[in-house]
């Protein structure tokens, strides 16, 4: 029998669901990253997984609750103040991991008052942490060069004349990257990220896709939204390493102390990302002041429960995805050596920890 609402937002994490998987027909460039190094317990070896949309409010792939199959969503409209905090809005953060092993399409996202934009459709601005990154593996940002509209149009009809306007930036675990509307991009093969974005609550966050490498469904080619997508960009501008720079944000912050170490990186107008790595293993005190948390495990063990709260904390491992509510707050956490996990807030809110 489950504990009733309340109990489960008082005393610490909400897990959720754990495969909360997008389709082949909807990822055909997945890896297997996923499956392997986040979500073995639950997925086949081997399996390919593109996106595992670990928190979302999202009609199309919400997420659920663990212990009882209702959705985020449902939870939040039974419980709005205990789960986002008093006098919140909506809850408009989506939480992905992704990886590929082909590159995904070259796109850019429009901003919410785009002309282009269908009912029920909004801007989706989005950040990418990234987790892992085989050897001279990259993203894809702006053009390699200055390139005029009416020449990029003609090398995206052109088969894969399109590649060589591209400007390929190498990664490695921890670079952080905010992909604002109008910034034309593409996730290279051999990358894993954590994805947060900002999604209209109700809405579906839209992409415009400029050019697809080619690749077909079916025998058919995925849609392409070429001219949407130029009317959005500033090919002749957007250029170079000078670009990809600007698009990079370095911590806020770093602070360690008793084995924990947490890595803060800069708000955007939305939300704010944190990484949190237990080298040696920690016990540790912890807040989301002024909201909740999206918690997303990426490796280890965490034991996490409300300070002062009975009975056994919740226990969650590598894989496994949690609301942290307001109501739950502060946190009295232990990880296990090895652990790490991200948790990305409102862009008002703010953690604090203490050893």
């Amino acid at each position: 029998m489950r504990a009733s609402l309340p109990d489960i937002l008082t005393r610490g994490p909400v897990p959720l669901a754990p495969d909360n998987f997008t389709p082949l027909s909807r990822t055909p460039w997945a890896g297997e990253d996923l499956a392997r190094s986040y979500k073995s317990r639950i997925a086949p070896a081997g399996a390919r997984i593109g996106e595992a949309w670990e928190f979302s409010c999202d009609p199309a792939f919400p997420s659920r609750v663990r212990a009882s199959g209702e959705t985020l969503l449902e939870l939040i409209a039974a419980h709005r103040d205990a789960v986002l905090g008093s006098g919140a809005g909506a809850c408009d953060i989506l939480v992905k991991l992704l990886n590929a092993r082909e590159p995904l399409s070259l796109q850019v996202h429009p901003r919410d008052d785009d002309p282009d934009l269908a009912r029920g459709e909004c801007g989706k601005p989005e950040s990418w942490l990234v987790l892992a990154a085989a050897p001279g593996a990259g993203i894809y940002l702006g053009f390699s060069r200055p390139v005029a509209k009416d020449e990029l149009r003609r090398a995206l009809a052109q088969g894969d004349a399109a590649r060589a306007l591209l400007h390929f930036e190498p990664v490695r675990p921890g670079d952080y990257f905010e992909i604002e509307p109008g910034v034309p991009h593409a996730i290279g093969p051999g990358v894993t990220l954590l994805e947060p974005q900002r999604v209209v609550p109700g809405h579906a966050g839209k992409t415009f896709r400029m050019w697809d490498w080619g690749r077909s469904d079916g025998g058919v080619p995925r849609a392409l939204h070429v001219e949407q997508s130029l009317k959005l960009i500033d090919p002749e501008r957007q250029v170079g390493a000078a670009f990809a720079a600007s698009l990079r944000r370095a911590p806020e912050r770093v602070a360690e102390a008793h084995g924990l170490r947490l890595t803060a990186y800069p708000p955007n107008a939305s939300y704010r990302t944190y990484l949190f790595q237990a080298d040696a293993g920690a016990r540790f005190d912890w807040c989301v002041h002024g909201g909740y948390g999206a918690l997303v495990m990426l490796e280890g063990a965490l034991d996490a429960q409300a300070f002062g709260a009975s009975g056994a904390p919740v226990h969650l491992e590598a894989g496994e995805p949690a609301l942290l509510p307001a109501a739950a707050m502060p946190l009295v956490g232990r990880a296990a050596p090895g652990t790490r996990f991200c948790v990305v807030v409102p862009a008002q809110s703010h953690i604090s920890v203490d050893g």
